[in-house]
């Protein structure tokens, strides 16, 4: 795809204008020349997150993202027996870390807190031509003429939320009940949307994906895989129907995103991560990254400390006791009714 022309005559344009040209040569990929914050200079790791190219985008992209649920639940102790949803403080020392260690890649969703955090955090720390932005418009598309102001108010919403003027990615999402009578929704006028926020700078690359099923992305690729330049899809070591479809992909250039490494830590509940199961979130980070035709693998956040973990699934290959873990927690039904679409539509027969 073409690389967007930003707006003239302002410095902000100026800086932005010279990191899509770096990014268009994969210059950020390898992170910062110098750490953002005191702490992660102490303890930065001589390991960094592998790049990988993002499909027919070119781009180098870390093979590991933040994904936007890092910051809309509740799963930090609140030290009175609760649970909070972390500081943009500590979303502060999560991004930055992240970045220092190689991440080039933030994700989001539906709720305000995945943009709105992560954007305060970067507005803070000056960082924001240090990363891939990218959004995903929410569960609304039908095939008519008014999916174009949706994606046309959800872009600017988020871009509000970001503090920015632009964002690298805009993925259109949909569920497969959205659409019944099409299966799959008629794309054109969210194509035509897509095309008018190029052209207006607004986005760079554009996508697809959600929480349908394998034979509907299938369709996808083969109706509009060649106009958009990614998909995502869930993939995990319970979850593993997209081995099925990802070859189909790859074979349209798009570039693959993948969610849901852990079921939104469904398939961690009721584990010792401290104990018996220590290390395995970036265990099964490890496995998504073992599928080549995977570019990136988004996970969730909440401490800085489940943020080196799961990272050091970069350069950590499972080992025979690991693979044998995973096996286990292939078998764990997750029976909360939020995944009934990954339990009934995303499992290999």
């Amino acid at each position: 795809m073409t690389e967007h022309t930003p707006k003239q005559n302002t410095d902000v344009d100026s800086t932005r204008r010279q990191f899509l040209k770096k990014i268009g040569l994969g210059a950020v990929a390898g992170g910062m020349a110098a750490p953002l914050l005191d702490d992660a200079r102490a303890a930065t790791t001589a390991h960094k997150v592998k790049c990988r190219t993002l499909g027919k985008t070119g781009l180098q992209i870390s093979e590991i993202g933040i994904g936007g649920h890092s910051w809309a639940y509740k799963r930090v102790p609140d030290g009175k027996g609760g649970l909070r949803r972390p500081t943009v403080d500590e979303a502060v020392r999560m991004i930055g870390k992240a970045i220092d260690m190689g991440v080039n890649f933030l994700d989001s969703c539906t709720a305000l807190e995945e943009s709105s955090t992560p954007g305060e955090a970067l507005k803070r720390m000056g960082a924001r031509d240090k990363v891939l932005v990218s959004i995903r418009v929410s569960h609304k598309m039908k095939g008519i003429k008014a999916d174009k102001q949706e994606i046309y108010k959800w872009t600017e919403d988020r871009l509000k939320l970001w503090q920015t003027d632009y964002v690298d990615f805009c993925l259109l999402c949909n569920t497969e009940n959205d659409t019944p009578q099409s299966g799959y929704w008629d794309m054109s006028y969210s194509i035509e949307a897509l095309d008018k926020l190029k052209q207006q700078g607004k986005i760079r690359f554009t996508g697809f994906g959600c929480h349908f099923t394998p034979e509907l992305f299938l369709q996808a690729f083969d109706k509009f895989g060649d106009y958009f330049d990614t998909c995502s899809m869930p993939y995990n070591i319970r979850h593993r129907a997209a081995e099925k479809i990802l070859p189909a992909a790859r074979k349209k250039g798009l570039g693959v995103i993948t969610i849901k490494p852990f079921s939104r830590g469904a398939l961690l509940k009721d584990r010792d991560l401290k104990g018996a199961y220590a290390g395995l979130p970036r265990d099964m980070i490890s496995f998504v990254l073992e599928n080549k035709h995977v570019d990136i693998c988004t996970c969730g956040v909440h401490t800085i400390e489940q943020t080196v973990e799961n990272l050091s699934a970069s350069w950590t290959k499972l080992s025979p006791s690991g693979r044998e873990r995973l096996k286990e927690i292939a078998g764990t039904c997750v029976t909360d009714r939020e995944y009934a679409w990954l339990e009934r539509d995303w499992r290999c027969a």
